[in-house]
């Protein structure tokens, strides 16, 4: 059997090309993965990049275990892609798909997805590579380029439809938070909804359906229609519990089906059980990982008490919300946090100076290069300046214009003087 999560021994590259490794390491590597595989899937070979295959289909899903295994996995997905192995790119970049909107480091979640995506275009895997385009479109909207986000998730469940999906081949559990986001409006959720219901797969694809109802229901609920979020919510239930006795119980569906629950009980007026729901959902998608999930979360629970005038539970969620701020790049958390933080103002119950400032949207170092990049620095400049790296240049500007909201350093600059976050 697999060890628990508590025991995981560290399976790290340590940012190295895994075929550098020399065969004593590689050795190590295939045990440390042995040690969390049952031994009636250990591959036949026994070579490195099997076990790690291996790895990636049994945990498929896991977000604690892929988490761990993120380094080995990612390294060796890259060594696949150098030997023109496009087969094992795809897969692994399938598995590395569930956990990678919880990665700090989006960009290069993103670029292994990208990876992913023409590895399977290039071995004619259709429906591997409308799932995984899907899911890089999502990734891409909450790092905050929406119009490209959209196009690309848009794109992928346009292929997924027409490549006859089998059941869990988009498995939107993992991602409800992020079909809620992208949709946008309710109207476009009900376009979803039909999409589905009129495909001859949908009888296969239930999940499918209950996301698009949740997401239905919660624009019900933004606009006061109690009534019809009750009934979405409710029939997304539906689809959802019977399918608990006839199969596992993966942590996705669990954090689904709470959020389900939290929001009928808002919508019948039972708010401590909402309140219950959603802690418990908040502490899941911790324990998994979820940054995303998490904070979208956090941010409908700190939105919905504001609009029923619970502003003591209010100013007791926005140091949380504060603190996940300062550690994660998603532009429409910082934008909520702000809108939050005025409503408690307005009434007193903040002090001004407890408010977080527009500068904060930046550190003090990502302020010191965006200050050299107005003075017309290159990259190569700043980094001497600084005595850094231009790599790390070039992340500090990609988390600048995240938090900006922008895509160029010019764009970067004239928000930054708006916001006087620089001269």
């Amino acid at each position: 059997m697999a060890v628990s999560p508590a025991r995981i021994p560290s399976i790290p590259c340590n940012g190295r090309d895994c075929s550098q490794l020399t065969v004593c390491e590689q050795d190590a590597q295939r045990a440390n993965l042995e040690l969390l595989l049952p031994e009636a899937v250990w591959p036949a070979t026994r070579n490195l990049q099997d076990y790690a295959l291996a790895y990636a289909e049994y945990y498929r899903g896991n977000l604690v275990f892929l988490n761990q295994g993120w380094d080995l996995l990612a390294d060796l997905l890259h060594q696949a892609w150098r030997q023109g192995a496009y087969e094992v790119v795809a897969r692994l970049a399938s598995a590395l798909a569930y956990p990678a909107s919880g990665r700090r480091d989006l960009a290069e979640a993103r670029h292994l997805l990208q990876l992913g995506v023409v590895a399977s275009r290039r071995i004619r895997d259709r429906q591997r590579f409308a799932s995984l385009l899907n899911r890089l479109g999502a990734l891409t909207f909450i790092s905050g380029n929406y119009q490209l986000g959209h196009r690309l998730w848009y794109t992928g469940l346009y292929h997924i439809e027409a490549a006859g999906p089998p059941p869990g081949l988009w498995e939107p559990l993992y991602s409800f938070a992020q079909v809620a986001d992208i949709l946008g409006n309710s109207a476009a959720a009900q376009h979803f909804i039909d999409t589905f219901y009129h495909t001859p797969h949908a009888s296969e694809n239930p999940d499918s359906l209950a996301v698009a109802l949740f997401v239905r229901g919660l624009y019900a609920r933004f606009m006061g229609d109690m009534q019809r979020a009750g009934a979405d919510f409710s029939d997304c239930l539906r689809l959802l519990v019977p399918r608990l006795s006839c199969e596992p119980s993966s942590a996705a569906r669990q954090l689904f089906l709470l959020v389900v629950q939290a929001e009928l009980a808002r919508t019948q007026g039972q708010y401590l059980q909402a309140q219950r729901s959603t802690e418990a959902a908040l502490a899941l998608a911790q324990a998994c990982g979820d940054q995303y999930t998490f904070a979208i979360l956090l941010i409908d629970q700190g939105v919905f008490a504001c609009r029923m005038g619970w502003f003591d539970e209010v100013r007791r969620l926005i140091p949380h919300m504060r603190e996940l701020e300062s550690q994660l790049s998603f532009p429409n958390f910082a934008r909520v946090n702000r809108v939050l933080e005025q409503r408690l103002l307005e009434r007193g119950l903040l002090l001004p100076q407890t408010v977080s400032e527009e500068t904060e949207l930046l550190s003090a170092r990502e302020r010191e290069v965006l200050q050299f990049v107005a003075e017309g620095l290159s990259n190569r400049e700043i980094a001497g300046r600084l005595v850094i790296t231009t790599a790390t240049v070039k992340k500090h500007l990609e988390h600048i214009y995240l938090r900006l909201d922008v895509h160029n350093r010019t764009a970067a600059v004239a928000r930054a003087r708006n916001l006087n976050i620089i001269p």
